[in-house]
């Protein structure tokens, strides 16, 4: 099944340090509607065991797209008839169509509902809000997730200083896109060629897994000395495939996702943790239905520490061993 109900309704008693919305009780209480784009993953599941540690009355129904883009236009209808007390949207292909952009002015396509974005790799760029101390829009609010770039690649070159380096992404997620754009002026700062390729998308519009060796055998023919994942679900869902073939042309990849490391044969990551993600989006889902806090006056809210993690096992196989430095501070997964 595609949609999931998550029950989790407390007890009410006078050890909760959170007042709680007068209308929300063990028999009525809130109700979230989360849309995924890929499953509910660890930011769906830290958000969801935020309630369930803390006992607070709220019910979260889940509604997984599994990648199909084409069913946003009717869950937009779908949510303005249920009215939820809050609806929370994972990545930026759904939060986009589901909240809309500033181009179209501050309102979103559901009106008075409450919307909090999570896993959003650029908001501001993305055009769902203005900056990061206010979203300039009354009824939204989110959480940042990502690791500045500059921070991921400077750490990137603490390990080694590659000369060039590859990126491999979807052109048909937008997130993607906004990440190339990102990184593209850190050339020029950080002295490296950034050598960029794009998959070939089918008359369905998706990419081909298949292509992941030929591409990535391409940016090594082009001098690429590293592989950099900032930004995309295509490479992360493809993850071992996608670190396997880097592997096979001695390339290290560095990855803002850290299921590449810890799942895959990604070398490094630079993260933030999606579990903790998830629990902090939950924070803003708290002010908001329990402390009756407007969605537009909440700050777009972020982690203040991130994790470096390193697969040694991959180290040993491309002989390029971390410095000291990094070792002092990174997680270590064989």
């Amino acid at each position: 099944m595609l949609d999931r109900i998550f029950a989790f309704v407390g007890l009410l008693t006078l050890t909760v340090a959170t007042p709680l919305h007068a209308d929300f009780t063990q028999d009525d209480p809130a109700q979230i509607h989360m849309v995924t784009f890929r499953g509910c993953e660890e930011a769906c599941t830290g958000f969801r065991d935020f309630f369930i540690d803390r006992n607070l009355p709220v019910e979260i129904t889940v509604t997984d797209i599994a990648r199909d883009r084409s069913r946003l236009p009717g869950l937009v209808t779908r949510l303005r008839a249920e009215r939820p007390d809050l609806v929370v949207t994972w990545g930026t292909s759904v939060s986009t169509a589901l909240i809309g952009t500033l181009d179209d002015g501050a309102a979103t396509p559901l009106g008075d509902i409450p919307v909090l974005f999570m896993i959003v790799a650029d908001p501001v760029r993305s055009g769902l809000i203005e900056n990061y101390e206010a979203s300039g829009r009354p009824m939204v609010t989110g959480v940042r997730n990502r690791v500045p770039e500059e921070a991921q690649l400077r750490t990137l070159f603490e390990y080694f200083t590659p000369s060039a380096i590859g990126v491999l992404n979807d052109q048909s997620e937008a997130n993607s896109l906004y990440n190339i754009e990102a990184i593209a002026p850190l050339a020029d700062a950080l002295g490296f060629e950034l050598i960029s390729e794009t998959y070939t998308l089918g008359p369905d519009g998706a990419a081909d897994p298949a292509e992941i060796p030929a591409k990535i055998a391409e940016l090594a023919a082009l001098g690429a000395e590293a592989i950099y994942v900032g930004s995309s679900s295509f490479n992360l869902e493809h993850a071992e495939a996608f670190t396997a073939a880097a592997l096979d042309q001695g390339l290290p990849v560095f990855s803002a996702y850290e299921q590449m490391v810890s799942d895959a044969d990604a070398l490094m990551s630079v993260a933030n943790s999606y579990v903790n993600v998830g629990k902090l989006a939950a924070t803003r889902a708290q002010a908001i239905l329990f402390d009756d806090v407007s969605p537009g006056d909440l700050p777009i809210a972020t982690l203040n520490r991130y994790s470096v993690i390193i697969n040694m096992r991959v180290a040993r196989e491309l002989a390029l061993y971390p410095p000291i430095q990094l070792i002092g501070i990174a997680e270590i997964v064989e």
